[in-house]
């Protein structure tokens, strides 16, 4: 199962609109927040696609039914996506790892750090896919995600 993750987009549909062209056969795209109109515009170019997204802290005004956390059941990992803000992720991962301890998650998500980071701490996932939109401190990029029988396969790729 391929999963294509992105986060913090904030405004740049041009990006999120190439992420899908670029992974044309993942079984799910998931967007973390602060450019959750962006994803959602750019999924109605791709219908067919299984789309999950949450809002971010700079999401305001978009849609009250967006969630900001979910808990997903993918392949046979339980992943629990959150833009990050609500766990001061820019200050450490201590809060972060609480709640991905207390929602028994093998894979967690998040973003709003705008910094790519993958590591495997106590037996989970934290993942932050960086930023889809390109700055002058980080480049743009998101993560390819594969959950196989083997494991768990991260890469973060960029733009």
């Amino acid at each position: 199962m391929r999963i294509i993750v992105m986060s913090d987009s904030h405004g740049s549909f041009g990006q999120v609109r190439r992420i899908f062209e670029d992974n044309p056969g993942a079984d799910c795209f998931i967007h973390l927040g602060d450019g959750a109109k962006d994803f959602e515009e750019a999924g109605w170019l791709f219908p067919d696609t299984l789309r999950k997204g949450i809002r971010g802290n700079c999401d305001f005004g978009h849609s009250p039914d967006t969630p900001k956390e979910l808990l997903l059941e993918m392949g046979d990992k339980r992943i629990f996506c959150t833009h990050g803000d609500l766990y001061r992720v820019k200050y450490g991962l201590e809060d972060l790892m609480r709640a991905g301890r207390e929602r028994q998650a093998d894979i967690v998500l998040y973003g709003h750090t705008h910094r790519a980071l993958a590591e495997y701490l106590e037996g989970v996932w934290y993942i932050n896919p960086g930023s889809v939109w390109d700055s002058s401190r980080t480049p743009a990029g998101y993560l390819a995600l594969d959950i196989t029988p083997a494991g768990v396969v991260p890469v973060l790729r960029k733009l």
